[in-house]
């Protein structure tokens, strides 16, 4: 079963919200705001950009704690839940549709979060770094990245190839992660079966990228690393982490 080059057109969906966003907790979403507040060491007045911001969770935290966010997607699906819940909290989120390898932005942000594995999401490395670019000339000089993705060298550990949930509706999602070593690249194949049989195929591509690599990416799009942590804490990264948090800042005007 293979998928699109194009998967990120379709799989951010209604199923996508249901199952993969729904079951995160507000409690999760609180800390993931204070640790991203932190490491982008923002202050009141500071202006912000959640790309990739999906169904705005993070947004709307931050808007609700008083900075001036603009949220970034590209599906339709959920940055129609984003606006809905802005408009329900009367939360002044500028939400847009747009690609992320094209962000209409210059010097405009004081810190920039992709947040949840939304990065390297193109099969073409010119592609995924053009996202790096744009991240860089949207910040302003001085101004932080935070990237949020996984570690490959601790997930490898315990690596489940398979995996299946089962939701409280009955739904169940089988989940296949294949990881194409020399590639680099991790394949995700996804079928949601409901309790009235209902079926629905979908899937992801991960291009991964090891920190050596992402380092040199963040250093073409003029942004240098100053961190790179293992957990929201700020614990230096392992290689038992399984996610990394990269923090780099824009060093050039």
């Amino acid at each position: 079963m293979s998928h699109n080059e194009l998967w990120y057109e379709d799989f951010f969906d209604q199923w996508y919200l249901k199952y993969w966003i729904q079951p995160i907790t507000a409690e999760r979403t609180h800390k993931e705001v204070d640790a991203i507040i932190r490491f982008l060491g923002l202050t009141p007045e500071c202006k912000v950009l959640d790309l990739c911001c999906g169904q705005g969770r993070h947004s709307l935290e931050l808007s609700r704690r008083g900075f001036q966010v603009v949220g970034l997607d590209l599906s339709e699906t959920l940055l129609e839940a984003s606006r809905r819940q802005a408009q329900e909290e009367n939360l002044s989120v500028e939400f847009i549709q747009a690609d992320m390898r094209r962000i209409s932005y210059e010097n405009e942000f004081d810190g920039i979060f992709n947040f949840y594995t939304a990065f390297g999401y193109f099969k073409n490395d010119d592609d995924n770094q053009a996202v790096l670019n744009a991240v860089g000339k949207a910040l302003k000089p001085g101004g932080r990245f935070l990237l949020d993705y996984p570690c490959l060298e601790g997930r490898m550990v315990d690596w489940k190839q398979q995996e299946f949930f089962e939701y409280d509706d009955g739904t169940i999602m089988l989940h296949e992660m294949i990881h194409d070593v020399f590639d680099q690249k991790i394949v995700n194949h996804v079928l949601y079966i409901t309790k009235d049989n209902q079926r629905h195929r979908t899937g992801f591509t991960l291009r991964h990228y090891y920190g050596r690599e992402l380092q040199q990416c963040l250093q073409k799009a003029g942004m240098k690393t100053i961190g790179a942590y293992g957990n929201l804490d700020g614990d230096k990264l392992t290689n038992r982490d399984i996610r990394v948090l990269v923090v780099a800042e824009k060093t050039s005007s």
